[in-house]
């Protein structure tokens, strides 16, 4: 159904979807934790808030179907906080069927402009009436086409057969005509419907300002009743939720400003330029020579350093504009699970740590596919079915825990089950079947090694092929997904014991430490947290090994190669250093002709012509105005590797 909303109420419709979208991406975390928790007073009245909220506003802007749903959702909540209605498995699964049906409606409204018809939803409306009727969600017909009734009717109904109310002596008679209007509502939530009705049907000002002084003094429904009849009315519980906390609320949000992004990306594009420019003044700088202008020089450099400074903290100011909570992916995790557990018929908690933790909204965005790619491998492959874990002597339950930190300028996200843990013989077993290791290599791996093979692509120990895994996609997906981030990602497991698979991501993708060498008189910058250290180069520690050269380094040996046929460039000069560099489990050596040290840069994308050119993550600025290839090393190495057919495993 096509909804026109008039010009001026285009920016309300665009708070609203703002607001919905963040009310609903809470949901599904809040629902499973409900049902873990059917008592959880603090969660039922957070999310009834929270769907009165939705319902309010789509009904302002006239969005039917929304509000429909929206209301019997409410309307259940309302009847488990009053304790009417017990949670149970069949009624989550409707609940839950009913946000989806909303997430979908915002996403066609935000996308389309159009929200479902009456007779889309009609389905998920008659099961969610039967369970506030007392009766099963099951048994409402998928092919039942009724009507969907008035929202107000289904209340009118079970009025019917309410207790009639017997208020104190002293109530405002317009109170009292307000709570009968308003069934099982407190006064916080009259107050809010009063609000939201039209100007010409809304009471007289003098009726709503008694209204909110009867709140303001802290009362509430039961609070004006006669003593026998509060058992029936909800418990004081919810009394503080109607205090001055609501206003609060209100003042905390009002505080809150929502910017667009695009606008925080232009700010961010000019504050990396800010830092080029800042780079080249510092490097002039220091060539300024101490002489008979000593005095201005000296000034001029304090005014420089002082500049310096101040770009710093505007460059780590804006950086944190960017920075979003793991969080906003964390939170769907719990229904993925839930549902999964569901359809493979285990048993299976998570566990959400470091939902705080803050990342590059970039980087953020393209984690959520990967992380459900090794979560639903977790559950399908690692955690056993319950008789299983049984006669193992482990808890029924399965636990899979999805963790972020912080450890210097890397974010660490690891995801941890203890299922039954990844066979690393099984692992080469089904590598030598599909050709993509020899018998030979195999049995010169380690078990690391052995679980690298994990990530090529095709890979998979599936025996057979299922709607959720063993379809050999997915888990190469992940590894290029990650090193594209420029991260890394490494997996951890024992039979038996379970598995956990550790991704180390750069805080944000814009601007990086570096180190900078060079070759053939050319500059290269390598970021900085792949540096593992530095040595000098030295002829007696460099071995061959079959295509390739080895470097020796207390007694470890490292792949080396140079930075020169990693780039297929002539090789001019003799090598003065060598970079020892992290690439998943291995470090590799590289020899370089010239270091020039650290230096912080702004990455710039290549364009879409050079956007897949291998081995170059992007390209910077220096201070002196040239231009550096910034390397990705994991990248180079990659492509040799399988130029040599496996050669490095």
């Amino acid at each position: 159904m096509r909804i026109e909303i008039p010009e001026d109420m285009k920016e309300i419709l665009e708070e609203f979807l703002v607001e919905a979208e963040e009310i609903i991406q809470n949901l599904d975390q809040d629902l499973i934790a409900l049902e873990d928790d059917p008592t959880d007073t603090d969660l039922l009245n957070k999310i009834f808030r929270g769907m009165h909220t939705l319902k309010g506003g789509a009904g302002f802007l006239g969005l039917t179907s929304i509000v429909e749903i929206a209301h019997k959702i409410e309307d259940i909540f309302n009847k488990l906080r009053n304790g009417e209605l017990t949670l149970d498995s069949e009624m989550m699964d409707t609940i839950l069927e009913g946000i989806d049906k909303l997430k979908e409606g915002i996403e066609r409204l935000r996308d389309e402009g159009e929200i479902p018809d009456e007779d889309e939803v009609v389905n998920i409306v008659q099961k969610l009436e039967a369970i506030l009727n007392g009766g099963s969600p099951s048994s409402v017909s998928e092919n039942n086409t009724e009507t969907i009734g008035s929202s107000d009717q289904p209340q009118s109904k079970g009025q019917e057969n309410k207790p009639k109310l017997e208020f104190a002596d002293g109530v405002d008679e317009d109170i009292k005509n307000l709570i009968l209007q308003y069934p099982g509502k407190n006064l916080g939530d009259i107050l809010e419907e009063l609000i939201l009705l039209p100007p010409d049907k809304r009471p007289s000002l003098e009726v709503v300002e008694k209204l909110e002084k009867i709140i303001e003094e802290g009362k509430d429904v039961q609070d004006l009743l006669k003593k026998e009849e509060k058992k029936e009315e909800p418990k004081p519980t919810n009394k503080k939720e109607n205090k001055p906390k609501s206003k609060k609320q209100k003042d905390e949000k009002s505080e809150v400003i929502r910017v667009d992004v695009e606008r925080v990306e232009t700010l961010m594009n000019l504050v990396g330029e800010l830092v080029l420019d800042r780079n080249r003044i510092v490097k002039l700088s220091s060539t300024l020579e101490i002489g008979s202008n000593q005095e201005i020089n000296e000034n001029l450099i304090e005014a420089i350093t002082g500049m310096s400074r101040t770009v710093s903290d505007l460059q780590d100011a804006v950086m944190r504009l960017r920075m979003q909570p793991v969080k906003k992916i964390f939170s769907k995790f719990p229904r993925v699970v839930r549902d999964l557990a569901k359809k493979l018929n285990k048993k299976v908690q998570l566990i959400l740590e470091g939902e705080d933790t803050e990342i590059d909204r970039s980087i953020l965005d393209k984690l959520e596919d990967p992380l459900i790619h090794l979560v639903r491998n977790s559950l399908d492959h690692g955690i056993e079915t319950p008789e299983e874990r049984v006669m193992m002597g482990k808890p029924e339950v399965g636990t899979i825990k999805l963790s972020a930190l912080q450890e210097g300028d890397r974010i660490v996200i690891s995801i941890e089950d203890d299922g039954k843990g990844i066979n690393p013989e099984v692992v080469k077993k089904k590598a030598i079947e599909k050709g993509l290791i020899t018998e030979e290599q195999a049995e010169n791996m380690s078990d690391k090694e052995a679980y690298e093979l994990i990530f090529l692509p095709g890979f998979s120990t599936a025996d057979q092929i299922s709607d959720v895994s063993g379809r050999g996609v997915g888990m190469d997906v992940v590894a290029s997904t990650i090193h594209s981030l420029r991260g890394n990602i490494e997996i951890d497991s024992e039979m038996g014991k379970g598995t956990k698979i550790v991704m180390k991501l750069p805080l944000t993708v814009a601007i990086i430490r570096t180190l900078m060498v060079g070759i053939n008189n050319r500059i290269f910058a390598i970021p900085l947290y792949s540096v593992v250290e530095i040595v000098r180069y030295n002829k007696d520690a460099i071995k061959n090994v079959g295509n390739f050269k080895s470097f020796m380094l207390r007694d470890e040996v490292h792949l080396l190669f140079t930075l020169n046929e990693l780039f297929e460039m002539e090789d001019e000069r003799e090598k003065e250093f060598i970079v020892i560099v992290k690439i998943g489990e291995k470090n590799i050596a590289i020899a370089i002709e010239d270091l020039y040290g650290e230096e912080e840069i702004v990455i710039k994308p290549l364009g879409q012509l050079l956007s897949d050119v291998p081995g170059v993550a992007g390209a910077t600025i220096t201070g002196d105005g040239r231009v550096v290839l910034i390397i990705d090393a994991n990248s180079l190495i990659t492509d040799v590797k399988n130029s040599f057919a496996g050669a490095m495993l």
